[in-house]
């Protein structure tokens, strides 16, 4: 299986998000919106690669947990993409100027989400994939 694909997906993923994160505290509207848009693009594609690759995997198995498991990733990834969404709404230009600790707090949180998202997938869907393929070669 070519994880190495989303492995890198990943890894832009984590490094715009870190980007964001480490913005100057009183940005300049394009780096604003040119880390936004990088994290948003990144988002964008891991989330296209994590369904080709492994929840495509998880849905064809027919074990339940994994059909289960699939479906519950694919409604967290739509919040979470809302909740990335919601916080660039709450933090436009202005407000990151005129609350630069704030926004790094909340942009701090964003973070974590990413992380936990990844961590998920890392210590949760891939080795549900990896299961699901192994039972698929013995039924085979």
């Amino acid at each position: 299986m070519p994880f190495t694909t989303l492995f890198a997906c990943t890894q832009d993923l984590t490094d715009a998000a870190t980007a964001l994160l480490q913005l100057d505290a009183r940005p300049a509207p394009a780096a604003l919106d040119a880390a936004r848009t990088r994290l948003i693009e990144a988002m964008r594609i891991h989330t296209a690669t994590k369904d080709r690759l492994l929840l495509s995997v998880l849905r064809e198995s027919e074990d339940c947990a994994h059909l289960g498991m699939a479906r519950r990733t694919t409604e967290q990834d739509l919040e979470w993409r809302q909740r990335t969404l919601d916080h660039f709404a709450a933090w436009p230009l202005r407000a990151v100027l005129a609350d630069p600790q704030g926004h790094h707090r909340a942009t701090q949180r964003l973070l974590r989400l990413f992380e936990r998202r990844v961590a998920h997938q890392e210590q949760l869907l891939l080795p549900m994939a990896h299961e699901a393929l192994s039972q698929r070669r013995r039924a085979a």
